[in-house]
C-alpha cells in the first residue's frame, strides 16, 4: 500500500533453515508424474506446510494442520492423496476410495478444479467427482455410478447420499481409505455436526483422516475427537520455524474509530479520495446493509457489484470472475456466517410457503469468507466488524495471498470495540510488541478529508431509505434470477456476450448526481491528495491499471457495438437460428460444388 511501511521478512535464519528450503518435491517422496504436472503449473518448491505435511501423510498418520490462508494447505493433502489413489489403480471397490468434504460449494469446486488439473498434467486415468445438495437425485446417482475415486463435497450431501441409499453404508465403510475435513474450523459454523456425527459410523479405524484448517479453534478440537485416531498436529510455526502468525506480516492492519452512523462517511472518504490500493474487498454482515452501501455509493458515482448468498450460483459464479480479471474494482461481499439466522427464519416458513418462494433461499452451502478464490485483493475492507476473532481471520486471509502484500483496514464503532479486544488477544497482542505487528490507526486520511465530505454524505445517505433497499434488493434479484437462467441458453452460444453482462450497473431509478462523481478542491485536504497521489503512483508501477485495459470491456465491446446490449438483443431461438444457419452454408457449399463441375 503506497506511503506505508511495508513488512519485513525476519533477519538472519536459523540452523537447519538453509537446507530446508533447499529440500524439493522428489526429496518429500512425491511421484515423478505429480511433480511434473506441478512444474507445468508453475511450482517448484514446497511451501513450508507442505514440506512437513506431506511426509506425515504419505507414512499413513491422521494429520491436523493449522496454517494460514494461502500458505498451501489444499496441495498439501491432495498430493499425498492422488499418490495413494495411483497405487490403487484397477482394484475393485464399490465406493470411493477418498473423501474431501468442505464447507461452502464455491470451495468444493475450487478443491475440484485444483484435482482435475494435476490429473490432467498427470495423465492418470482417476475419476473424480463433485456433488452438492442442489444437484436432483438422478444426477447425484449417475454422479456417483462407477464409483468414482475421489469425492469432493460437503457433508450434508454426503448425508443425502447415505439415506437416499445413493452411497451405501457398508460400501463406504469397506472402500474408504482416506478422509479430508477441510477448513474444518467452519464445518460446525455451517451446521455440519450431526451429518459428521452421521459419517463417522461409517469410518473404519484403518481410514486415514486430515483436518486442514486456519485456526485452532474449540470446532476443530470437537472434530479432532470426533474422526481422528492419535492425530499429529502440525502449525505453521513448526513447518517454517518462525514465530506462529495468524496473519502474515506482509499484510498491515489498521483500524478507524468511529460512530456506526459515520461509517458510510469514512468508507466513501476512503474510496472516493482513493487513499486505499485497489482492488477493494469490503465485508458486511447483512445483505440489506451491502445494498445500503452500493446505493449510497453509486450516488459518488463509485461502482460496486454485490456478492451474497441470496444470488443465484451462475451469478456468483460470474460476479466472481469479472471481480478476478479486473472489471471492477469493488465488490461488496456479505459475510455468510451471519446468514444464519436469517436462513433458520425462512427454514420455518417452509411448510407455509409456496415452491416459488424456495427460489429466493439463502444458499447454505455459500460462503464468502472461506473458499472463493478472490485474486489480486489488495485491501479488505471490514465495513461492519465480524462477530469473532476467527472471523477477522478468515477474512484478512482474502488478501497477501502467496506471499503478496496487502492490507486490512477496520471501521470499528464503539459497539464493536469488544470483539476489537478478541482480536487482539488472538494476535497476542500487548502494549510491549513491536508496533508493526499491532493493528494500527489508519495515517493516510485526516480529520479534516473526512470532515469536508461530511454535508454531502449525510445528505445522500438520508436518501437511502429502507423502501429504497427493499425494492433495489428485489429488482436485482430478480434481474440475476434472469440472467441466470433464462439466458443460459444464450450465452452458452455467445459466450463473449457474457462479457457485456455488468453486475457493477447502477441500482438506483435516477442516474446520480454529475456535481457528487468528484471532489471539488476546496473540499480537498492537502495531506490526503499527496497520500493519494503515492497510491496512484505505486499502482502504476505495478502495472494494474493497464491489465485491466487489457481485460476490460472494451474488448468485448468493440465486436459487438458500443450499444449493444445481450439482454436486449439475444434471441430465444439462437440455438435453432445456428442449426439453420449451418444447414444452409452446407446447401450453399453442395451447389457451388456441383457449378464447379
Amino acid at each position: 500500500m503506497g506511503g506505508l511501511p511495508q513488512g519485513k521478512r525476519p533477519e538472519g535464519k536459523k540452523d537447519g533453515e538453509e537446507d530446508e528450503e533447499e529440500v524439493g518435491f522428489e526429496e518429500l517422496g512425491i511421484d515423478a508424474r505429480l511433480i511434473r504436472a506441478l512444474k507445468k503449473k508453475s511450482i517448484n518448491k514446497p511451501s513450508p506446510i507442505q514440506r512437513e505435511g506431506i511426509p506425515l501423510i504419505l507414512e499413513g498418520k491422521d494429520v491436523v494442520a493449522r496454517a494460514k490462508t494461502g500458505s498451501g494447505k489444499t496441495y498439501a493433502y491432495l498430493l499425498p492423496m492422488l499418490q495413494k489413489l495411483f497405487s490403487e489403480i484397477g482394484l475393485k471397490k464399490s465406493a470411493p476410495s477418498a473423501f474431501i468434504l468442505v464447507p461452502t460449494r464455491e470451495l468444493c469446486q475450487q478443491v475440484y478444479s485444483v484435482a482435475l488439473s494435476l490429473l490432467e498434467f498427470c495423465r492418470v486415468q482417476l475419476k473424480v467427482v463433485q456433488v452438492t445438495t442442489d444437484m436432483p437425485m438422478p444426477d447425484l446417482s449417475a454422479a456417483l455410478a462407477g464409483p468414482p475415486d475421489l469425492l469432493v463435497s460437503t457433508p450434508a450431501c454426503i448425508s443425502t447420499c447415505i439415506s437416499k441409499g445413493v452411497l451405501a453404508k457398508a460400501a463406504i465403510q469397506d472402500s474408504l481409505s482416506m478422509l479430508v475435513l477441510d477448513e474444518a474450523d467452519l464445518l460446525l459454523d455451517y451446521g455440519y455436526k450431526e451429518d459428521l456425527e452421521g459419517l463417522k459410523n461409517h469410518i473404519s479405524r484403518r481410514c486415514q483422516c486430515l483436518l486442514m484448517s486456519a485456526t485452532l479453534s474449540p470446532d476443530v478440537e470437537i472434530l479432532k475427537k470426533l474422526v481422528l485416531h492419535n492425530p499429529v498436529t502440525l502449525t505453521l510455526s513448526e513447518a517454517d520455524g518462525s514465530n506462529d502468525q495468524l496473519i502474515p506480516k506482509s499484510v498491515q492492519q489498521f483500524l478507524i474509530s468511529c460512530s456506526s452512523r459515520d461509517k458510510l462517511l469514512y468508507a466513501l472518504a476512503l474510496l472516493r479520495l482513493e487513499v486505499v490500493q485497489k482492488k477493494v474487498l469490503i465485508f458486511v454482515n447483512t445483505i440489506d446493509m451491502g445494498y445500503r452501501m452500493k446505493l449510497f455509493l453509486e450516488q459518488f458515482g463509485i461502482k460496486s457489484a454485490i456478492l451474497n448468498a441470496e444470488l443465484p450460483h451462475n451469478s456468483r459464479d460470474h460476479i466472481l470472475h469479472e471481480f478476478n480479471i479486473g472489471l471492477f474494482d469493488y465488490l461488496i461481499a456479505t459475510d455468510d456466517s451471519h446468514l444464519k439466522g436469517e436462513q433458520a427464519n425462512r427454514e420455518k416458513l417452509k411448510s407455509r410457503s409456496s415452491k416459488k418462494k424456495f427460489r429466493q433461499r439463502l444458499d447454505s452451502e455459500f460462503g464468502v469468507v472461506r473458499g472463493i478464490d478472490f485474486k489480486n485483493v489488495f485491501t479488505v475492507l471490514n465495513f461492519d466488524m465480524p462477530q469473532s476473532p476467527a472471523g477477522y481471520i478468515h477474512r484478512i486471509g482474502r488478501t497477501g495471498r502467496a506471499r503478496t502484500t496487502g492490507a486490512s483496514i477496520s471501521l470499528v464503532s464503539p459497539e464493536e470495540t469488544e470483539v476489537l479486544e478478541e482480536i487482539k488477544q488472538l494476535l497476542g497482542e500487548d502494549d510491549n510488541q513491536d508496533s508493526e505487528s499491532c493493528i494500527a490507526l489508519f495515517p493516510l486520511l485526516t480529520k479534516n478529508a473526512v470532515e469536508a465530505l461530511r454535508y454531502r454524505a449525510e445528505d445522500v445517505a438520508k436518501g437511502v431509505t429502507k423502501v429504497a433497499i427493499r425494492e433495489s434488493r428485489a429488482r436485482d434479484l430478480r434481474d440475476e434470477l434472469t440472467n441466470s437462467e433464462k439466458l443460459k441458453a444464450h450465452f452458452e452460444d455467445n459466450p463473449k456476450d457474457l462479457d457485456l453482462l455488468k453486475h457493477d450497473k447502477f441500482l438506483s431509478k435516477k442516474p446520480p448526481p454529475a456535481h457528487l462523481s468528484e471532489v471539488p478542491v476546496y473540499l480537498r485536504d492537502a495531506a490526503t491528495e499527496e497520500a493519494s497521489k503515492n497510491i496512484k503512483l505505486s499502482r502504476a508501477a505495478m502495472g494494474i491499471d493497464n491489465l485491466n485495459k487489457q481485460r476490460g470491456f472494451r474488448r468485448g465491446f468493440s465486436r459487438f457495438g458500443k450499444n449493444r446490449d445481450p439482454l436486449k438483443s439475444f434471441s430465444a431461438e439462437g440455438r435453432k437460428f445456428r442449426k439453420r444457419k449451418d444447414k444452409d452454408d452446407d446447401a450453399g457449399s453442395k451447389k457451388r460444388r456441383k457449378k464447379s463441375k
